[in-house]
């Protein structure tokens, strides 16, 4: 224990000064009740903590592109690393987004010591205001534009009384229990991106977050920090755990500088008015905009409330600079301003079934009926499933008359993540002795596996592949996947209510969007359970019309029948056996006269 002994004593005299980013054991004690309301055998469960051992648990970003957190605990101290959400798949009907499975953490909640966000994104942030609650509320630690970020969705959620949202410094070291945190600024397509130093008693650790590296990028953001991730290499550092999005695209990725040119271009030469779609928290790429609008006499019209709000958030913290005469919310544009002095700025750059790009594409934009000479840029690259959704919206501006601009046919995008040249240098200024390749599909992460150790020489066995709930443990400089595994199941957030992935709710949309849905009505007598009259039923989405008196009358037959047949076999029989019964009949009959499964209900009436 001396050796932590002194390490602890080191880690508190390096402690920062400021208020607001003291530990947590001075500011975020959970405070002592005055009355004990139940007995300390059922209140304390001993967890499994094991002495001296490092455990590192990604709970999301291992499995998709999205829902980025990851657990660190040694001993009785836990630390997280963002706390993201992810867009629904297609299959997903009805569902906003899919969350972390914090099943783990809630069983240690009050060994969490605090929360570190690497940078704004909602694939970083979006989980917290469903997951700090089940987490009594554990401190969270980000830069300015990111807490503002975070604190402006807490407050929609009504919990900003109860989160602790503290702002760091990235110059400025954390202490979280026995983590050490320092931070590097990294390059990404959001400013105040970090890269996270977690020091510990058993080594040293490097969380890159999102990060590329640009010479020459948007707006206000900075470079990468070159010089620490230089030190690092000499740091003798235990493992890296380094984004993976772009492992699989050649070269470096495009500079904004590049992107400012292209979109300089665009303005300059069109002669109509100007729609530009984009990501909402690209506030780099919105302040290009805003001063090539400035520069060639446009007034900007914003659309779209998540970029309204982003906008307004970093114009307050000092990310986003303007004037105020010529950005103007999109009420105000009553078609009076000429078109070649007209620029709208909007969301709805992936497609989004109810943002501001798709319906001005269905003619459905209170504002905005877009014309022929009309110019419309996509300023964004699609995120992996949205691309039917951004055709779909491509081809519609198009019937409508617009002029329609994207990555494909101008540079007019570049994206947030390094690809292999830059993860590479990484990798080779780091110089860590374990490499962990983390955000992003399987394949994507393959793919930057092999690059570390085909091309910056990480010998193949220290090349760590792990999925979402897979357990890596760190002891006396070794790092090895544990046969322990923590609960990882899809966690689905519909409107503000929660669910699991495969439940009824879930399974009854698939099943009703391909086949349809049966409703079967049966009318009983309450005192004989008799049949009043044959049963009535309902089809929505089910067959044909000119197939359906012939089905149907069928199906009332079968379902009159199978009722008859259950009471006759059981008269004691319980409503859920007699609907599960008649449910299976009539499933049977569709199967094999029509080759479809459609959500058969049955409902019994009685009177």
């Amino acid at each position: 224990m001396d050796k932590i002994d002194e390490w602890m004593k080191r880690a508190f005299e390096e402690m920062p000064k400021k208020a607001d980013q003291k530990p947590l054991n001075k500011v975020s004690k959970h405070k002592k009740h005055k009355k004990k309301t139940f007995s300390s055998k059922k209140r304390t469960q001993k967890p499994n903590i094991l002495k001296g051992k490092l455990k590192i648990i990604p709970l999301g970003g291992l499995n998709e592109v999205g829902k980025n957190m990851m657990a660190f605990e040694y001993e009785n101290d836990i630390m997280l690393i963002d706390m993201g959400f992810e867009f629904p798949s297609e299959d997903m009907l009805g569902i906003d987004y899919v969350i972390p499975d914090v099943s783990y953490l809630e069983k240690n909640k009050k060994r969490i010591r605090g929360v570190v966000i690497t940078h704004g994104h909602l694939d970083h942030t979006g989980g917290i205001p469903y997951i700090l609650p089940k987490l009594d509320f554990p401190p969270v630690y980000a830069t300015k534009l990111t807490s503002g970020l975070i604190k402006n969705r807490i407050k929609e959620f009504k919990l900003e009384k109860m989160a602790k949202i503290h702002t760091l410094h990235p110059d400025q070291p954390l202490l979280l229990g026995k983590f050490l945190c320092r931070f590097i600024r990294v390059a990404h397509s959001i400013p105040d991106a970090l890269a996270v130093i977690i020091e510990t008693p058993i080594g040293k650790l490097v969380h890159t977050g999102d990060f590329k590296f640009d010479k020459r990028p948007a707006g206000i953001q900075r470079k990468a920090d070159i010089h620490k991730l230089q030190a690092l290499g000499k740091q003798n550092v235990l493992a890296l755990f380094s984004d993976s999005t772009n492992a699989l695209e050649e070269g470096h990725t495009l500079s904004e500088e590049e992107v400012k040119k292209t979109l300089e271009e665009v303005i300059k030469d069109t002669k109509g008015r100007l729609i530009i779609a984009s990501f909402s928290s690209l506030i780099g790429r919105i302040q290009q905009i805003l001063d090539l609008a400035k520069k060639y006499n446009r007034k900007v019209f914003v659309s779209g409330r998540s970029l309204q709000e982003n906008m307004k958030i970093a114009a307050k913290l000092g990310y986003l600079k303007h004037s105020p005469h010529f950005v103007q919310d999109i009420k105000k544009y009553k078609n009076k301003t000429p078109d070649p002095e007209t620029l709208i700025l909007t969301t709805g750059s992936q497609g989004e079934s109810l943002s501001a790009l798709t319906r001005i594409a269905i003619n459905e934009h209170p504002h905005i009926k877009v014309k022929k000479g009309d110019t419309i840029v996509l300023s964004s690259s699609p995120i992996i499933g949205n691309e039917r959704a951004i055709a779909t919206v491509i081809n519609n501006l198009c019937i409508l008359g617009a002029r329609v601009i994207h990555n494909q046919l101008m540079d007019v995008h570049t994206s947030g993540h390094g690809k292999r040249e830059e993860l590479k240098s990484m990798i080779r200024l780091v110089k860590p002795k374990y490499f962990v390749p983390i955000h992003g599909e399987y394949f994507m992460r393959q793919a930057h596996a092999e690059l570390a150790y085909k091309e910056c020489h990480i010998p193949k066995n220290r090349v760590i592949m792990i999925e979402n709930g897979d357990i890596l443990i760190a002891e006396k400089g070794k790092i090895n996947k544990s046969s322990e595994k923590a609960e990882t199941k899809y966690i689905l957030i519909d409107g503000r209510g929660e669910g699991h992935a495969g439940s009824r709710v879930q399974v009854a949309r698939e099943i009703m969007s391909l086949n349809g849905a049966v409703i079967i009505l049966l009318k009983i007598n309450k005192k004989n359970k008799h049949l009043k009259k044959s049963p009535d039923i309902v089809t929505r989405g089910f067959i044909y019309m000119h197939e359906s008196k012939e089905i149907i009358e069928e199906m009332k037959k079968i379902a009159e029948n199978a009722y008859k047949n259950i009471m006759k076999k059981n008269p004691g029989a319980t409503r859920k056996d007699i609907k599960k019964y008649i449910k299976q009949t009539v499933d049977k009959y569709t199967t094999s006269k029509l080759e479809r499964r459609p959500l058969i209900i049955p409902l019994i009436l009685e009177s």
